[in-house]
Order: structure tokens, then sequence, then C-alpha cells
């Protein structure tokens, strides 16, 4: 097996790897789980959403992949960016999701989305830098590429004086982030949904 060395920006030639990652990685995870209950609808769709949420994160952040083989993928936001308007989901091409999913869905996945803005703003201490879909192939989780992803960002936020921010709805989650320094701001539950969900910040550390 090839060697991943280093940490790169996702480029557009390299976005097919990337969705393959954040899909193996996502599958079973409890949103997912409750949008796209079906297998099948779930092989369908979860490439056509990731594409999307990494366009976002192109357009409006920063998208870190490990390199030169792609099985990790960490998509990072500035607080000033990370709300969802009308026009930055047309431009990340929100509209194809409409067309592909059904406004029923959308309206489900947008509202869940609300609940986590609400609470980012109540919340949050601003400014700061939001880490979005962080994943690694679960072919190669363990083999330390999670902390090879996150940690440049974390020491990028260091030297900035800027706080980092993110949700879970994985409670075996919460204590992998406690370790890089992230903190339980509030935990909550997903509306219609009874899924568990934490907030939590990291201050930068000296």
């Amino acid at each position: 097996m090839k060697r991943t060395d280093e940490i790169a920006r996702l480029s557009k030639n390299n976005m097919k790897s990337a969705i393959d990652v954040l899909t193996k990685a996502f599958w079973d995870d409890p949103l997912v789980l409750f949008f796209y209950p079906e297998e099948e609808k779930r092989k369908r769709f979860l490439p056509i959403f990731f594409e999307f949420r990494l366009k976002q994160g192109l357009r409006y952040g920063e998208v870190h992949v490990t390199s030169p083989d792609i099985v990790g993928v960490a998509i990072w936001t500035h607080s000033k960016s990370i709300e969802s308007t009308l026009w930055r989901l047309v431009r990340s091409g929100g509209l194809n999701l409409y067309r592909v999913f059904g406004g029923a869905l959308v309206s489900k996945m947008r509202k869940v989305d609300e609940f986590s803005s609400e609470r980012r703003r109540r919340l949050a201490v601003t400014p700061y830098i939001h880490l979005g879909s962080f994943a690694v192939d679960p072919k190669h989780q363990g083999k330390g590429y999670a902390s090879k992803l996150i940690r440049p960002m974390l020491q990028r936020l260091d030297e900035m004086r800027i706080h980092g921010y993110l949700e879970t709805q994985s409670e075996s989650n919460v204590s992998l982030y406690q370790h890089y320094g992230f903190e339980v701001l509030g935990k909550g539950s997903v509306p219609d949904v009874g899924i568990p969900h934490w907030d939590m910040m990291r201050a930068p550390q000296t």
C-alpha cells in the first residue's frame, strides 16, 4: 500500500475519490440512516449529497484531503460563510438536490440544518472555523490519518487565535474530538428524530 504522507487541498480532479471516502465513512451515520433508510437510496443519493457538500466547501471554505492517496477528507468553513443561504445553495448546486431528492426529503434535511444553525448562533464564540464533514475511509481508520488530517488546521487556528467548532451525532466521536482539545458546549436532540446532538468548541491553545 502506498503510504499517505501529506495533506493537500482538494482539486476538482480528485472529487470522485473524496466522494467515495465520505460515502463509505458515513454509510451507517445516524442522520444518514434517518434520511436514507433504504440501502438502494443511500447508494444513489449519498454520492450526490457529498458532491454538493464538497462543492460548498471548495467555494466557501477549504477542503483538505490526505495525499497522494485520498483516504481522508475534512471540510472547514469560516463562521462568516457557514450559514446556508439560498444564494449559496444555488451556487453550490443545491437545485440539483431538489430535482433528485424531491422537496419532502430536502425539507427534512433543511430542518436539521436550521436546528444546527440555531444552536451555533446561540452557543458559539465568533469568529470560528467550522469543521463540517470529516471522515477517514473505514479501511484506513485507526492508522493515524485522522490526526494527520486535522492537526495542521488546529495549529493554524492556534496561530490565528481563532476558535474551532463542530457538531456530532455520535457519542463515540465526542471523546475523539476531546482528544484534540474540543469541549462540549451543549447536548440536544435532533427534532422529530430523537438522535442525540453534541456541539463542541475548541479554544486556541497556547
